[in-house]
Parts: C-alpha cells; structure tokens; sequence
C-alpha cells in the first residue's frame, strides 16, 4: 500500500499537469506533499506503534490513506489536491514504518535478509505495476488513478482482523533519549544518510525527471511510460528477491555500495539510449540496483536495537526515507530549468558511479 501513495501516479503527472494547466514543478509538488509529513511524522509513529501496539496505529492510518488519496479525484481545486496528498502522506508515514517494523518482530536476525528481500520484492512488484496501472488509468481520465486508493480502506479492515490488539513495550517520557542511547551513533547516523542519498537518486531520476523526459524527448503517453517505470521496478523486485542469497556472498554494507553502482550504470545508459526501448533497457541496471540497496539497508538497520525500540528506530529511517523524496522532485525540475532533464540524469549517474565505487573501495 505505501509504495502506492507515489509509484501509482508518477506516469500520470504530466497529463495531470496538462489537465489543470500547472507546471512541471507544480505537478511535482503532488509527490513532495505526499512525503513531507513523514520527515516530522514518522518518528511521532514509532512512539506511538511502540507505546500503544501495531494494530491501534495501522488500522487507522489504512482507512485515512485510502479515503484522502480517493478524494483528491473529487475536485480541481489545486490548493485542496495538495492538502488531501498531505493527510495522505500523514498516513502513509505509518504504512513504511510498520511494515519492516512487523517483520523485525516476527523474525529473528537469521531469517531478516530473506524476508526483508521478500518484502523488497513485493514493494517492487506493486513499484512496478502500479505505474502501468496508473498510467492505463490516467489515459481515461487523470482522476481514474486517485479513485483507486480506496483500496486501503478494506485493506485496514483486514489488518484489524489479521493482527492481534497487544500493548506496545515502551512507555514513558523518555523513549526518545532512551532509543537513542540504544543505538550505535555513527553507525545509525551512516544507514540514515544512506537512505536519504538513496531515495534523493530514486525520486529525482526515476520518479520525476524520467517521466517528463520521456514525455517530452520520445512522445511517449502515460501508458508507455508506465511500461518503461514497470520494467525497472520488475527487475528491483526480482533482484531483492535473492537479497537471502546475495547477503550470504557479501556483507550489507558492500551489497548498497553495489546497488549505488547500479543506479549509476543504468542513468548513464538512460542519457546514452536514442529510443524508448533503449532507455528502458538501460534503466533496468538502475532496477537492480535499488533490488540491492533498500533490503540490504533495511536489515542492517532493523537490527541495531531489540523489538522494544524497533519502532523509533524503523521510524527514524521513515524519517530519512521521506527527506529524500522530499528532496528528489524540486531537485529534478530546478536541474531542468538549468540544464534538462537528461544533463541530470547523466550528473547523478556518475555522482552515484563514483560513490558506489568509492565505497566498494573502503567498506568489509
């Protein structure tokens, strides 16, 4: 369900651009006001899954991700669209926490690659239809792919009967203080910088900027940029389906390093490709590298601290996670008015080069 609060209408912004007659960065602000709240927000959702149990703050976070992102399809009013993707993003702060949070819970240290490369594969899958179901949807009508997010509605209904209603295992004033001296600073400090350069590359390359480019410099509609977005997100999900595998291999920290190199290969591919069918055969490389980079964080991360301060912990990472989506979109349209689109592909290309390389170079 989180992953639908963006991957779902990234394909549909520049028709909805066109159909309320805004910008490039005004259509971009439909994704920032999605992942702003999360920055403050999400840590205020790991206190309050921690105190109070799961269950008591899933729940209604479902129902309100569901009802708020349905109702932007109710109006064309341009101000109250960004407010309703706000309190969307409200509740979708908590769908990213919780998710690795439950599975840091349920499963010990030795089974986490795996099923945190089974949950990255799954994000993935839905990363990558989501995009073709949006942009089918948004050929009819560019209100069709809010109107699908009622979805979360039953599925909070599921959640209610699925999970059990036990209390959280910390309480008190001073959780904040007390998760933080559970955690190894500079390591912490490290993995959430990660994310944030992760998911600036992530929502400024493939989110924003490479729909609009290929809108613009290919002619290609919703739907056949949904296909290219699904072919990328397709081989994420194949690739961190084997994170199990591959974490036996090397450690997490040189597999993110590999992912960054990924991301690279597959941007300077994308500004070398002179079709549609080379850009999206050469942004598969960057598919991969995301299929390694986000399990493996995800596990080291998940297992800084025990189940009593999970949830603050997950919940900084949301934190982290949110700032470079944040980030990404204003990065991608500034870089456009400068130099387009595709110089900015080919910058963050090499930036990520060269970071992966370095840290292939330095890391155990």
């Amino acid at each position: 369900m989180g992953v639908m609060g963006v991957s779902l209408i990234s394909p549909a912004l520049p028709t909805v651009r066109e159909a309320l007659a805004i910008t490039d960065g005004q259509a971009a602000l439909l994704v920032t006001a999605f992942t702003v709240p999360g920055i403050v927000l999400a840590p205020l959702v790991g206190v309050l899954a921690d105190r109070y149990g799961r269950r008591a703050v899933l729940v209604p976070c479902l129902v309100g991700y569901g009802v708020s992102g349905a109702a932007v399809a109710l109006t064309t009013d341009f101000t109250v669209i960004l407010g309703l993707r706000v309190l969307q993003g409200v509740a979708g702060s908590a769908l990213v926490t919780l998710a690795v949070t439950l599975i840091g819970d349920l499963y010990d240290a030795g089974q986490r690659n795996h099923l945190m490369g089974v949950n990255g594969a799954a994000i993935s899958v839905g990363t990558a239809s989501y995009p073709l179901v949006g942009g089918a949807l948004a050929s009819v009508s560019w209100r069709a792919p809010f109107l699908l997010y009622v979805v979360g509605v039953p599925v909070g209904l599921v959640a209610y009967r699925s999970l059990d209603d036990s209390d959280g295992r910390a309480h008190g004033l001073d959780y904040f203080r007390n998760v933080l001296a559970a955690v190894p600073t500079r390591r912490t400090a490290a993995l959430y910088g990660t994310y944030v350069a992760a998911f600036v590359v992530l929502y400024g390359t493939l989110i924003t900027a490479v729909p609009f480019l290929l809108h613009e410099a290919y002619g290609l509609g919703s739907f056949g940029t949904g296909l290219v977005l699904t072919s990328a997100s397709a081989m994420t999900a194949v690739t961190a389906s084997q994170n199990g595998r591959l974490s036996a291999l090397a450690s997490n920290d040189r597999l993110v390093a590999f992912g960054f190199v990924g991301y690279g290969v597959g941007l300077v591919g994308a500004f070398f490709a002179g079709s549609p069918v080379g850009f999206a055969v050469a942004i598969l490389a960057f598919g991969a590298g995301q299929g390694v980079v986000q399990p493996s964080i995800d596990t080291a991360t998940s297992s800084l601290v025990g189940a009593e301060f999970r949830g603050g912990v997950m919940s900084f990472r949301t934190t982290a996670i949110r700032t470079g989506q944040t980030l990404g979109p204003p990065l991608a349209t500034a870089a456009d008015a400068v130099v387009g689109y595709q110089a900015f592909l080919l910058a963050v290309g090499v930036v990520a080069l060269v970071g992966g390389g370095v840290a292939l170079a330095v890391v155990e």
